[in-house]
């Protein structure tokens, strides 16, 4: 049966949210009109539009199959369930020509085994700021210090062993997401975007970004980074050479600070949907970047040339928000996909290709939305829980509904001898 329902959608590229409902109520016509061609036509350009789409995605593999497309049918299907093993499709009549193939048996076993439970990471304490609403994590490892970003109260916190929360800095306009240093610790960056989830939210601030440089002795701020558009900074990376690299998701561009400027160093928005996490390769030679829809982009600091990783065959590339390098791999935090999952990507020698990988949390109850993650002495934090999804329509917290931010703790050594 053709998924028929209202959807919030990002667009991108020249196509507007117009130009795509028309094209949507087209296909739905073409399907109940039974014209298979002309809906697998439309289904392939709306899937082109917006790769992973819940319901653009699922019309696709139904299109596949009432046009006789077997193998391409079961090829997306497939893609669906590693993304999401809730998806509903085994009575599908519209699977008629593919059910009775093996790969469609293999699928439902596929889903059956991505509801297994898989336990590598532990909590190690709770924060008291409830309504912190944490995204980016750091440890200065010279000041024996935890920080932590806050979505909701537009702030920096520090923490101790116990989880006790003190304001560390309050000096931000907005949201802030990510929080980084320089290999010295002598400087704090910081992303910080206006979302309506942010306490004094206004239509006038919405797309308004900035990075902060903050002195880390004094906690002085150093300097604001600012750049006319609409932008959401989600993350960071510093480097030895103390060159920054900054992810937007709203644009998909990669920015840099280069002479005390904010400059745009790589535009992707031809082939980019939604970026997320950003980190360097341990020689500091390549970036690799996560793209919510696509998976992993992998570009060569000097050329700039990029290519995408290609993902093992039972892999989903969907869904990758927090992003961490780690001995010829990739840790990444998948919290766009059902279940949620902590995933460790193997890279081959010249680091274009993804030849293994290993789930190492997957299917956790405690795990709602876990977002950025450090990396300190082989071991990965990060926070199990955000509470995204208790805010109303109005960007109001409904904080009667929150468990304290979980800090967790992962060993890479325990976890890869495992």
């Amino acid at each position: 049966m053709l998924k028929i329902k209202l959807f919030v959608l990002l667009l991108f590229g020249t196509y507007s949210f117009s130009q795509t409902k028309v094209l949507y109520n087209q296909s739905i016509d073409a399907y109940k009109s039974k014209k298979y061609v002309l809906f697998l036509k439309l289904a392939k350009q709306l899937d082109s539009i917006r790769p992973m789409h819940p319901t653009f995605t699922y019309n696709l593999t139904s299109a596949y199959s009432l046009n006789g497309k077997k193998e391409e049918s079961l090829k997306v299907l497939k893609t669906i369930v590693l993304a999401n093993n809730t998806v509903d499709f085994e009575g599908d009549s519209d699977f008629e020509s593919i059910k009775n193939e093996k790969g469609f048996k293999d699928l439902l076993e596929l889903k059956i085994s991505q509801s297994k439970t898989i336990e590598s990471s532990k909590e190690k304490f709770s924060l008291s700021e409830k309504d912190l609403h944490p995204e980016g994590l750091l440890y200065l490892e010279k000041h024996k210090l935890w920080l932590s970003s806050s979505i909701r109260n537009k702030k920096v916190v520090s923490f101790e062993e116990k989880g006790n929360c003190s304001d560390w800095f309050t000096d931000c306009l907005y949201s802030v997401f990510a929080i980084k240093t320089d290999s010295k610790e002598k400087y704090l960056w910081i992303t910080c975007s206006a979302i309506p989830e942010m306490k004094g939210f206004s239509k006038e601030l919405e797309g308004k970004s900035e990075i902060l440089k903050i002195d880390i002795a004094t906690r002085k701020l150093t300097k604001r980074y600012t750049i006319e558009g609409n932008h959401v900074f989600g993350d960071l990376v510093v480097g030895k050479n103390n060159d920054v690299y900054i992810s937007d998701s709203a644009e998909a561009i990669i920015y840099k600070i280069e002479n005390e400027s904010l400059v745009l160093w790589k535009d992707l928005q031809k082939e980019a949907f939604n970026l997320q996490g950003i980190t360097f390769n341990a020689s500091e030679s390549k970036l690799f970047i996560a793209d919510y829809l696509k998976g992993v982009l992998v570009i060569d600091l000097k050329s700039k040339k990029g290519n995408w990783l290609e993902f093992p065959g039972y892999a989903s590339q969907k869904g990758i928000d927090g992003l961490v390098s780690y001995n010829n791999s990739l840790i990444a935090v998948q919290n766009g996909v059902v279940p949620i999952r902590i995933v460790r990507y193997m890279l081959n020698e010249s680091q274009t290709k993804i030849i293994d990988f290993r789930v190492l949390d997957h299917n956790r109850k405690v795990f709602d939305e876990p977002a950025l993650a450090t990396f300190v002495k082989n071991k990965i934090y990060f926070f199990a829980n955000s509470p995204w999804k208790f805010y109303d329509k109005n960007g109001q917290l409904g904080e009667t509904k929150l468990e304290n931010p979980k800090l967790f703790e992962l060993s890479l050594e325990k976890a890869v001898n495992k």
